[in-house]
């Protein structure tokens, strides 16, 4: 959460003695989706960090994104799983776990080798709460849906550019007593442009597009106990505002 083009559009500026990031955000959220294990495996001492941090907020969650060797490399090695789980401990063990995130990349369409992979990367990680993202509408097929009630599993409902072969905005709910919405924005142009993340994710979201998308939340079935809605569209903190209307939006009498 450390992103310098926050600075002044999230972040104060300048920020005052002692000013914590993680601290700043989880006094205005209820959680944060954790990013950096993807890129590299967490220690329990890092993630101890967070716990100490967060104390103060006692119902406040991590998400935690899991290692790209789990969905974006070849053939992964299993005992990584081990040393993932063990990092996350403290989380885990003070209750701040709400699940882990497995997001598989555009390329990885439908076949029944890619489903045997899925499949076998959830085994790895029993017991845990976990919500799957596919970038491809491939996976949007009945016996998919069919395998994530079974194994209570939370289908990632996205929100992404209409382009090619992504995904439409979807809103289901399969896991056990929650949804996940994971808002990308919608920048076509710098979608598949390769020119980096600070691009793809340059987003601000209108009031008619979070409409929309508060449209799709509040038809998801009045039993679930919560809806986890993150933002991706980082850069310069049009997730932080675009998250803020929408809850607004939300908090309306009609929502209810």
């Amino acid at each position: 959460m450390e992103h310098p083009d926050w600075k002044g559009t999230v972040y104060p500026n300048p920020k005052p003695r002692g000013f914590s990031p993680l601290l700043f955000i989880a006094d205005r959220f209820d959680f944060v989706e954790v990013n950096t294990t993807f890129y590299r495996i967490p220690t329990p001492s890092l993630c101890q960090g967070w716990v100490e941090q967060t104390r103060p907020l006692k119902s406040f969650l991590f998400w935690v994104k899991l290692h790209k060797s789990f969905s974006h490399e070849g053939p992964f090695d299993p005992s990584q799983a081990g040393l993932f789980l063990e990092g996350i401990s403290p989380l885990a063990e003070s209750g701040r776990l709400a699940g882990l995130l497995l997001q598989f990349p555009y390329s990885f369409s439908w076949s029944r080798e890619n489903a045997l992979r899925l499949t076998r990367t959830a085994e790895l990680f029993p017991g845990q709460t976990l919500a799957v993202e596919f970038r491809h509408r491939s996976w949007e097929r009945p016996e998919v849906l069919d395998l994530f009630r079974s194994r209570e599993w939370i289908w990632t409902n996205v929100d992404l550019p209409d382009l090619s072969l992504n995904p439409p905005l979807t809103d289901y709910a399969t896991g056990k007593g929650a949804a996940y919405f994971r808002l990308h924005g919608r920048n076509a142009s710098s979608w598949f442009s390769g020119e980096g993340r600070d691009s793809r994710y340059d987003y601000d979201y209108s009031l008619r597009e979070l409409e929309e998308i508060a449209l799709k939340i509040r038809s998801l079935p009045r039993n679930l106990s919560k809806v986890f809605i993150a933002g991706n569209n980082h850069y310069r903190g049009g997730a932080v505002r675009n998250l803020e209307s929408l809850r607004r939006l939300l908090s309306r009498p009609e929502a209810l």
